[in-house]
């Protein structure tokens, strides 16, 4: 199939100027589909390397071609010339697919008189070029040895365990990593807390279309360049500030996806907030005037786990929980929503949405639980992520009531109204023992006689989030 039209022939070939897109598909799958910290480190090292490839000097190009975006998997180029586009789009699948099995490529070119009417033609054709079905390299027949954990087929065994080609891929990028940065080479037990905890922290920028829109060619390759590094320098300032703090997690993190507006993370349980919260901060400093007066904010998801749960359902509900902080923030402002967060602590078995939880896990007698977002900022009827960990902070108290607090959850599921009695209850015996002023902060209606606040038209309370916080940290 023709991936671009042909017009204004010359010697064969189509004068003019090519808009050519690429885009990794499956990602998170091919990143997390193991609970291998190392295979997972090497996913994220081959996905990094298509994005630091030299197109020039890798199809032998006749010319430079003009490098608009590549970050995250994506790739947006203008050649000048149809014989070097043509060596991209007919190697550049070939060499994705042997070095990254498990990870598809989608492609197409527009033939280019204007870049903005080119730009839109080519993001409608590669949304059609995802569904398009590829037919992975490494399927398997039934005389073939499988590896066990990925139900694909077996090259090689090492030790007792038996390898497949994109664990062998992601092994090697690995090993090669290693000798770079040797602390990669510690495994989740670096990362893990006390109580076996991890936290999985997705990050997304806003507002991006609105801007994106309106970009012509040179001011969109600038804005990319700029909006890459900006991530980057905030996390680069984020990790510092961590590390500043506590020296003792200097490795309890790992940068899994950093590139573009897009940020994938996994952490120490104990110190998810507080990356989060700093990182947004960072993220808004570092992109301020980024173009043309525009700012940006971003949201976050931070999916707490155990060590063992499987990373991809995490990553899942880490991407589920930052659109849904999205959602609340665009009510705000829909041109650019503020920062915010939200965070759920998985105890179950099995993750299909947030929106499962919200129905199954966070509604108790017509009570919702979810209290977020919580907001980088001090916003009108909104709880801020600063008031929230200070609040934690005198919960973690040793004569706080959040062993009465669990108690009253359960009362909670037995009747509404008898859980409203006991949190008057709960509050004179606690008059003299233990006050928190964060509570007001908060929410300025939030007291422990009154833990059932109507937010926009629903019963909410943040009980279950702050019993949720102090079960995962140390």
């Amino acid at each position: 199939m023709r991936l671009w039209t042909r017009q204004n022939h010359i010697g064969g070939y189509v004068m003019g100027q090519y808009l050519y897109g690429a885009s990794l598909q499956g990602l998170q799958e091919f990143i997390f589909k193991t609970n291998k910290l190392r295979e997972i480190v090497g996913a994220s090292e081959i996905i990094k390397a298509f994005d630091e490839i030299d197109l020039q000097a890798e199809f032998h190009l006749s010319s430079k071609p003009e490098i608009i975006l590549k970050a995250a998997g994506n790739l947006r180029v203008i050649f000048d010339n149809e014989p070097d586009v043509k060596k991209v789009v007919k190697y550049l699948p070939k060499k994705i697919l042997q070095s990254a099995y498990g990870v598809n490529l989608s492609q197409s070119v527009v033939v280019m008189s204007e870049y903005k009417s080119a730009s839109a033609k080519l993001e409608k054709n590669l949304k059609i070029a995802r569904n398009k079905v590829c037919l992975p390299l490494d399927t398997h027949l039934s005389i073939c040895a499988i590896n066990p954990r990925t139900g694909l087929s077996a090259i090689e065994k090492d030790g007792k365990e038996m390898l497949d080609t994109s664990v062998k891929q992601k092994l090697q990028a690995f090993n090669e990593a290693v000798n770079k940065n040797k602390a990669l080479a510690q495994d989740i037990n670096a990362i893990k807390n006390k109580k076996n905890k991890i936290a999985v922290i997705h990050i997304d920028g806003n507002g991006l279309g609105g801007i994106v829109r309106g970009l012509e060619k040179d001011e969109m390759k600038a804005f990319s360049q700029k909006l890459d590094s900006a991530t980057k320098e905030a996390y680069k300032q984020t990790l510092e500030s961590i590390i500043d703090s506590n020296p003792a997690y200097q490795n309890a993190l790992r940068d899994i996806i950093l590139g573009g507006d897009d940020v994938t993370l996994i952490c120490n349980a104990n110190i998810a907030l507080d990356l989060s919260e700093k990182f947004l901060e960072n993220f808004e400093l570092k992109t301020q005037n980024i173009h043309k007066q525009s700012s940006l904010t971003a949201c976050a998801g931070i999916a707490y786990c155990n060590e063992k749960f499987p990373f991809f359902y995490a990553v899942k509900l880490a991407e589920d929980l930052c659109a849904y902080a999205k959602k609340d923030a665009k009510e705000i402002n829909p041109k650019l929503p503020p920062s915010c967060l939200m965070f759920h602590n998985i105890q179950g078995s099995y993750v299909e949405s947030f929106s499962q939880f919200l129905d199954e896990e966070l509604s108790i007698n017509s009570v919702r639980c979810d209290f977020g977002p919580y907001y980088l900022r001090d916003i009108e009827n909104k709880p801020s992520i600063k008031a929230f960990k200070s609040l934690i902070q005198d919960f973690k108290k040793d004569n706080s009531p959040k062993g009465r607090l669990r108690d009253w959850l359960n009362s909670l599921k037995f009747n509404k109204e008898y859980a409203k009695a006991e949190s008057i209850r709960i509050a004179e015996i606690f008059k003299d023992k233990w006050e928190s002023k964060n509570l007001t902060i908060l929410h300025r209606e939030l007291s422990l006689a009154n833990l059932i606040l109507m937010i926009d038209n629903v019963e909410k309370t943040p009980i279950y989030d702050i019993l949720q916080i102090l079960s995962v940290q140390d």
